[in-house]
């Protein structure tokens, strides 16, 4: 691990992320395919009440990933939320080869007490959508961006605000990936982090995120039992 890269690696971090691995190479024997990471617990609050001292991370494959505009059934979830963040595209150097949109729907299915557990199940991850990279843009300096769903008021959102700077993001996903004998590869795509606290999600519902410059991403929640997760 880096010494700059911010990563918290105590003893039931580091536990968490040996099993959560494990799980991860579990799902790519089973023939998905390694589509990159989420940054969770960013909200400092919740790292002070899970005693660590820096956001973590979890694990993307192609299992939970849905088309932009596809629809993802929360059949069986527990206390489902939807979160906007800022996709980071890694290039062929390890670079941030461009910045996209993205949504990602969680299920808060166990207490926040135990930070293996946690990561362990993936840091509530169940499916996200990962909007196409704007080639070229790396930082999020001046972005604003807009969160619109079914029946409510759009929510306008301060990306630089609100945002973990991409380049922390890249170093701290870097520095917990070398924890377990990996390394972030050309093509992996880092989710980084809610920009807003994580909002309960209702079945039925329509969620866009427009973000300045980059392409834009929707999701419809349903309550079909059909799903774009994998089981």
């Amino acid at each position: 691990m880096s010494a700059t890269s911010g990563a918290d690696l105590t003893p039931a971090v580091s536990r968490g992320l040996e099993l959560q691995a494990a799980h991860m190479r579990e799902c790519l024997a089973a023939g998905e395919r390694r589509v990159g990471w989420k940054v969770g617990l960013n909200d400092p609050r919740v790292q002070r009440a899970l005693g660590i001292a820096a956001p973590v991370i979890g694990y993307i494959a192609s299992g939970t990933v849905v088309p932009g505009g596809g629809a993802h059934s929360l059949a069986g979830a527990t206390r489902p939320a939807i979160e906007p963040e800022v996709a980071i595209h890694i290039g062929a150097d390890g670079e941030i080869a461009g910045l996209g949109a993205a949504l990602e729907v969680i299920d808060v299915d166990m207490p926040l007490e135990d930070v293996t557990a946690i990561l362990e199940r993936n840091v509530f991850h169940r499916a996200a959508v990962i909007g196409a990279p704007a080639t070229g843009v790396t930082g999020v300096t001046g972005l604003t961006a807009r969160m619109t769903r079914t029946g409510a008021e759009g929510v306008q959102i301060d990306v630089a605000e609100a945002a973990l700077d991409p380049t922390e993001v890249v170093r701290l996903v870097g520095g917990y990936l070398d924890a377990v004998g990996d390394k972030l590869r050309a093509g992996d795509v880092i989710i980084s982090g809610s920009l807003v606290t994580a909002a309960p999600l209702g079945e039925d519902e329509r969620i866009g995120l427009e973000i300045d410059g980059l392409p834009p991403v929707s999701l419809e929640a349903t309550s079909q039992s059909s799903s774009s997760r994998s089981p």
